[in-house]
């Protein structure tokens, strides 16, 4: 499975790369340079937003013995759509945006909480 999510990625990146050019080449490259800078530093600043002294809350509920599962999901996700906001491309582009909105991130955190409970049962 860890194989195919590596392949499937591979095939984004390239899928990705591929309409870059395209775009690239028909609207011109200083203003897909530039829809692609203000992306990359909105993600730059999503990213410095975060709060990192959550990382130090989930230790210390962690040391107590307390769940912290459902903040690791939401606190990797958005770190997850910040790195797509700042990597070239639009379909990444448009993946980060989908993951640091709210409502769609909590669908998301859903869908793989349900998805590796499945896979942890015996």
């Amino acid at each position: 499975m860890i194989l195919f999510g590596g392949a499937l990625a591979l095939l984004l990146v390239f899928v990705d790369l591929t309409f870059l050019l395209l775009v690239t080449r028909g609207t011109g490259l200083w203003i897909v340079a530039l829809g692609q800078g203000a992306f990359s530093l909105a993600g730059f600043w999503f990213l410095r937003k975060k709060d990192l002294n959550l990382l130090f809350y989930l230790e210390n509920e962690w040391h107590k013995g307390e769940p912290v599962v459902a903040e690791l999901w939401e606190e990797g996700l958005v770190l997850l759509g910040c790195l797509c906001l700042i990597a070239p491309g639009f379909l990444s582009d448009l993946l980060g945006v989908l993951i640091l909105t709210p409502s769609t991130r909590t669908g998301i955190k859903d869908n793989l909480s349900q998805l590796f409970s499945l896979w942890a049962k015996p």
